[in-house]
């Protein structure tokens, strides 16, 4: 009998090795036939709607082809592969575009790679792509306005490109005038205006200048001879500086004269060989000003001060000067990323934004929501080890003889099954996906963004798929990210976004288990209502004043105005209802008030509230802090108020049969009384 046993196991293993060798075989022949048949490409054809549509074209030159196209996006922090199924027949061309959002855009500046794989998931071609990206890294942007352009063309650093945070960025220079400066300015980062009479300007384009700075641009001024006309065209109110006297040639001047105070004097002198005495230097004051911050610079002859999120520079000499030809490119570098730093805008430039740092620590402090361990595979175990395993130990030990073993064999036995079990089949153990989702859209918008924390307790590659009323989706919060790990190679990709019969799927290749992936997906809205609220007064604790309408259809769990750098947050406000802030402050429905003078710490400090009151969830307050971050981050001006509220149990995100708790953040903005903004029912 036992040898008959022993025969049909090795009949068995015998067919079982012809048939995986025979598969073998027919896969690496497939390989074979396909290895070098197949080509492609991979290119920028457009950017819309903060996203970049890459066009994807492949070939085949060999026999047909059905399996997956993938184009893996590499950078130093997590690779993401965009996986495509296609059918591609002999001889055939094809073409097809993936979206990449904008938030992603970090993991889009490194290399590429293109691969082919057959149905199994097997690589049998890959193709290392250069150039991919054809002006998908947009350049900075710098208008002249001067009446000698020509002698200004060497600020665009001789080419070089400008290195902020990381990524160097393309400088392009743009002549303006009177007429078409409205056209140019809101696509430009940085405004320099030397030798030229600034109240021939229209009104209309010196208010969009301070309009322009205000919310955000970066302005420098070249003064010198020509310090009167490009000083008093402004208001008082924007810029204010004196002019006390300019030094001809030759004279002595304020540059030499505090040639030890400032470190530009052995940059400008020393290293450039620029003589400030052949030079026309402006004394400049600016004591009057009363702008917070306004100091001289150490790094150029210059005042520099902030005005609302942008910045101003004034430089004591004009630009134009031939002895400043003789600035390197880093030299001239400086003068932009001096005014850069000046400004609170310069927290939010490039694709490093602060905000999209606090949404995802805000994501992050739900993780104990979604990373609750599921050990029901233990009660299997233990059923297996009582009804199977201790039964045969106990009848081993009592043939031995020594059954009085079994009270000390059996625990210790048990402990190393399961151990054993755990450790050796962790690879196997999956367990569905949970996501915690919030969708953020301002009321009057078609365009809602999604941020979400997926999870999954395993350690094998997993996805879910989205609604189908996605379109674009990919890693979110890219460059801050803890859990951010760097690749050794453009193969070992982390992040997963796929296009296939069953729609869009976004998913992970996990480095390790309880892995946790921050991901962003872009859909099609509608129209949400309004939030609306004018004349938000009083920002301070128990002082804050206003109203606050919310006229969507949905009930919000909380809703926050924020302003100022202070926010108040109140409880359960229904569809259609007006919340005075002093009658909810007065009736306990304000469960947080404060002045935040930055962003991350408005988060820490909530975190703090909604930490040590039961009533208030962890999950509520993140779904509010993202909201109100996009909000933040998207405001047209900085007197605008944002008003955000949250929707619980909102439209889920995932099409997947999956845990998923679903939120919905909508924002608008509202009227301070101490600036700009428009209200959202306008």
């Amino acid at each position: 009998m036992r040898k008959q046993i022993l025969a049909m196991a090795a009949m068995l293993l015998f067919v079982f090795g012809l048939m995986w060798g025979g598969h073998s075989c027919m896969a690496l022949a497939a390989a074979n036939t396909a290895e070098g048949s197949l080509s492609g490409n991979v290119g920028m054809l457009k950017q819309e709607n903060s996203r970049y549509i890459m066009q994807v074209t492949v070939e085949n030159s060999g026999e047909d082809f059905t399996g997956t196209v993938q184009v893996i996006f590499g950078s130093d922090y997590d690779n993401c592969a965009y996986n495509t199924e296609i059918t591609l027949p002999a001889q055939g061309k094809k073409q097809f575009t993936i979206a990449v959002p904008e938030n992603a855009a970090e993991t889009v500046y490194g290399i590429c790679q293109l691969n082919f794989l057959d149905e199994r998931g097997e690589t049998i071609q890959s193709i290392s792509l250069k150039d991919v990206y054809n002006g998908l890294q947009s350049g900075i942007t710098a208008g002249i306005l001067s009446d000698d352009y020509s002698s200004l063309t060497f600020m665009d650093a001789g080419g070089e490109p400008l290195y902020v945070r990381g990524i160097d960025y393309p400088m392009e220079l743009v002549e303006l005038n009177n007429d078409n400066l409205l056209g140019y300015l809101d696509g430009l980062y940085f405004l320099v205006i030397d030798q030229f009479n600034v109240s021939s300007l229209s009104e209309d384009n010196i208010q969009a200048i301070q309009d322009w700075v205000t919310g955000g641009g970066w302005l420098i001024v070249g003064t010198g001879t020509y310090a009167e006309q490009t000083l008093t065209g402004f208001d008082e109110a924007f810029l204010n500086v004196g002019v006390t006297g300019i030094s001809q040639p030759g004279e002595e001047n304020i540059a030499t004269v505090n040639e030890d105070k400032y470190g530009y004097y052995y940059n400008y002198t020393y290293d450039a060989g620029i003589d400030f005495t052949q030079m026309a230097i402006a004394d400049l004051d600016y004591n009057k000003m009363h702008m917070y911050g306004a100091a001289e610079s150490v790094d150029n002859p210059s005042i520099i001060y902030p005005v609302g999120d942008g910045a101003v520079s004034i430089l004591y000499f004009s630009l134009a000067e031939k002895e400043l030809q003789k600035m390197s490119f880093s030299m001239v570098q400086r003068i932009f990323e001096e005014v850069m730093y000046q400004s609170d805008s310069y927290q939010d430039f490039g694709k490093y934004r602060d905000l999209e740092y606090v949404g995802q620590r805000a994501l992050a402090f739900i993780d104990s929501r979604n990373s609750d361990v599921d050990f029901s595979w233990l009660k299997v175990l233990i059923f297996i080890y009582v009804i199977v395993v201790g039964p045969i130990l106990y009848l081993i030990l009592r043939k031995c003889k020594r059954s009085e073993w079994y009270w000390v064999g059996a625990p210790a036995l048990g402990i190393l099954f399961i151990a054993g079990v755990y450790f050796f089949g962790r690879g196997i153990r999956i367990t569905e996906a949970k996501v915690y989702s919030v969708t953020v859209q301002q009321t009057e918008s078609s365009q809602a963004d999604t941020y979400f924390l997926a999870y999954h307790s395993g350690v094998k590659p997993w996805k879910v798929y989205l609604n189908d009323r996605y379109d674009v989706a990919g890693p979110g919060f890219q460059g801050y990210s803890y859990y951010s790990r760097g690749n050794a190679s453009i193969t070992d990709y982390h992040y997963v976004v796929g296009n296939d019969s069953k729609g869009m799927s976004v998913g992970m290749k996990p480095r390790g288990n309880f892995e946790n992936g921050f991901f962003y997906a872009g859909a099609k809205g509608e129209s949400k209502g309004t939030i609306s609220g004018t004349d938000f007064t009083g920002f301070g604790v128990g002082n804050m004043d206003g109203s606050v309408t919310n006229g969507t259809a949905y009930d919000m769990a909380y809703l926050a105005v924020y302003a100022n750098s202070y926010i108040m947050v109140i409880s359960d406000v229904k569809a259609g209802e007006t919340v005075s802030l002093t009658q909810a402050a007065m009736d306990g429905r304000c469960i947080y008030e404060g002045s935040e003078p930055y962003f991350d710490s408005l988060l820490h400090n909530m975190v703090g509230v909604y930490r040590s009151h039961r009533d208030y969830e962890q999950a509520d307050m993140a779904a509010l802090l993202i909201g109100i971050g996009v909000a933040e981050e998207r405001k047209p001006n900085p007197g605008t108020a944002v008003l955000a509220g949250v929707v619980r149990d909102y439209d889920k995100a995932v099409a997947d049969k999956c845990k998923e708790t679903a939120y919905g953040c909508f924002y608008s903005y509202g009227q301070t009384s101490t600036g700009g903004g428009q209200n959202a029912s306008n």
